[in-house]
């Protein structure tokens, strides 16, 4: 009889990890389509959101921001440069 009841609690269980997994994709489904559409109003249209993702998936695109990132990264790693004396303002003569 116990057998049967690990073998029962084992298949309730499975079922009930099924079921959660179905949700979770029917979840980040519904979200997914949500989120593209919010970027595509962003994009003010169809038309121009595919001009985006086809631009950001070129390789030139690519290139050129990882060689910005690059100099960017490069330059913040750099030691620091000595900065100028400050001079003081020369303050106005009162008179009385």
């Amino acid at each position: 009889m116990t057998t049967e009841k690990k073998q029962d609690t084992t298949r309730l269980l499975v079922l009930v990890l099924l079921v959660l997994n179905l949700l979770l994709w029917v979840y980040i489904a519904f979200f997914k389509h949500d989120a593209l559409w919010l970027e595509t109003l962003k994009a003010w249209g169809r038309e121009n959101m595919e001009m985006a993702t086809k631009l950001y998936k070129s390789p030139v695109y690519i290139q050129q921001q990882k060689t910005t990132l690059d100099q960017i990264l490069g330059s913040m790693n750099q030691a620091p440069t000595q900065q100028p004396a400050v001079q003081p303002v020369a303050q106005p003569a009162v008179t009385q």
